[in-house]
């Protein structure tokens, strides 16, 4: 679990600084930062679900599935504050520079899991 969840890390990383660099060469730094900003707070979610899993995960038939549902509780509910504290605090054009790095990052999930 842990090596995946550092595979995801990385593919995240990747993502989101393609998102913030290409933000910079257009011209907008600051949109640049929320950039990384949104891709650190879908981060933060996935490491949510790592925590949420290792803390559930255990023996018996009945556990993956509970430790499953726990780790994707946790990582939605980190990841509806963190879009909350990032869109309500910045303002309009980096707000969307957040939201779409945000979004870019979560697509490490399918990405990841696909190939």
């Amino acid at each position: 679990m842990v090596r995946q969840l550092a595979r995801l890390f990385v593919l995240q990383g990747a993502i989101t600084l393609i998102v913030a660099g290409g933000i910079f060469v257009w011209g907008n730094s600051k949109a640049s930062a929320a950039a990384l900003m949104g891709g650190a707070a879908a981060s933060a979610a996935a490491l949510a679900y790592g925590v949420g899993y290792w803390l559930c995960a255990g023996g018996g038939t009945e556990k993956p599935l509970r430790a499953f549902l726990v780790a994707e509780l946790c990582r939605v509910v980190v990841a509806i504050v963190l879009l909350w504290i990032g869109i309500t605090s910045l303002p309009g054009e980096s707000a969307i520079a957040y939201l779409g790095a945000f979004a870019a990052a979560l697509m490490a999930y399918l990405l990841f899991f696909l190939f």
